[in-house]
């Protein structure tokens, strides 16, 4: 994938997002589709007008390996094919041409037996160029919010029946208390009235973990809202309401881990897909903390020249808990992956920054690909 130039980093890793000038306005380019999907296509959807006009996507299907993808849309091109170790993956590189008009098409996979599957894919017209988009700097004052303990205003969000954790009990500190987007929706103006200028709330991504995990930071799938959060609109709504006030959106993501129970830990792609991986494999029907390599939490390691390799190994491979698989970003599937949902999240809500997790636990593989992508 293709990198671009470079965005400032804050302490804690901030990445700011700023950017002026207008898109160029396209028809939208209209061919016959069959509305079908695939069990997973990954980024979910894209756009068109980036200075990379490299894509890859993901896809996840049962013996997908076996098949052949083409595309039949003007602009757009596959340039390479890869297979996993799992037969269940393809990782598609595709080209989008300058020229390229937003649209929906089918991607056509042939099997070996002749048997088509196809997948609609949309290409979107960006709301807004990379030189529109402003960052935050020095003069804005951060509210973090940690989403579950802020505010409840949709009480019929407290349980979903077909998540792990089904507690709910706000005078327990490790269980669920019922906050959600709508509550910081509903509180903007109390949040501007005190004087700040942009909101961080923690994770809002899904975090399908049995316990403990009402802080967000054991992200189950990196392109869906918790839904006891809200949904991927209210999280819209919330990055509008605040630039209707003048004030941003900084997003906490999580490039270092995932949670256990993240979909591809049913079915790894590759052998090196996360750190310590064959330990977890060997271990899995007996899976605890105790069996688990863990972080030896060494985080100064990374900024130390003189740090023993082993501390610096240590730190950046063991997993932050056994909980939270230790995402292998030297495996560049998985990097491109996690710089691709950044700059998807980045366009999906018109975000002015991103605050990035355990930044000191990562190697450099991906911070600093990372950092030249976000010129978009």
């Amino acid at each position: 994938m293709k990198l671009f130039r470079n965005i400032f980093l804050a302490l804690s890793f901030f990445v700011i997002i700023s950017c002026s000038n207008t898109e160029n306005k396209k028809n939208v380019s209209e061919v016959s589709i069959s509305n079908t999907s695939l069990e997973r296509v990954e980024p979910t959807n894209w756009w068109i007008d980036f200075k990379d006009t490299s894509l890859q996507l993901l896809v996840k299907e049962n013996n997908i390996a076996s098949s052949t993808p083409s595309i039949s849309y003007a602009g757009v091109s596959i340039t390479k094919v890869h297979k996993a170790k799992s037969p269940n993956y393809l990782f598609i590189d595709v080209e989008i041409d300058k020229n390229t008009k937003p649209g929906k098409f089918d991607i056509i996979f042939t099997f070996e037996d002749g048997v088509k599957k196809t997948h609609t894919y949309e290409l979107k017209a960006r709301q807004k160029s990379a030189d529109d988009y402003v960052g935050f700097n020095s003069a804005d004052a951060i509210y973090l919010i940690t989403p579950d303990r802020f505010a409840n205003a949709d009480e019929t969000n407290d349980q979903i029946p077909n998540l792990k954790d089904q507690s709910l009990d706000r005078t327990d500190g490790y269980k669920r208390h019922g906050g959600d987007l709508q509550g910081i929706i509903n509180h903007v103006d109390y949040i501007s009235d005190l004087g700040f200028t942009a909101v961080w709330p923690t994770p809002v991504l899904l975090n399908d973990m049995p316990q403990g995990s009402y802080h967000g930071y054991a992200i189950t799938d990196y392109y869906q809202v918790d839904p006891r959060f809200g949904t991927m609109e209210d999280y819209k709504k919330l990055a509008d309401k605040l630039r209707g006030k003048g004030m941003k959106l900084i997003m906490d993501q999580v490039a270092n881990h995932c949670g256990l129970e993240h979909w591809w830990m049913k079915d790894i792609p590759f052998e090196d897909w996360v750190n310590n991986q064959k330990n977890y494999e060997d271990n899995i029907d007996n899976w605890t903390y105790k069996t688990n390599i863990g972080s030896n939490h060494r985080r100064t390691t990374n900024q130390d020249l003189y740090a023993a390799e082993t501390d610096r190994k240590g730190n950046n491979e063991g997993w932050f808990v056994s909980g939270m698989p230790d995402l292998n970003q030297r495996n560049p599937f998985m990097a491109i992956y996690i710089i691709q949902n950044s700059l998807w999240w980045i366009e999906y809500l018109g975000l002015s920054g991103i605050r990035m997790d355990t930044y000191s636990y990562q190697q450099e593989m991906i911070p600093t690909p990372l950092k030249h992508a976000m010129h978009l």
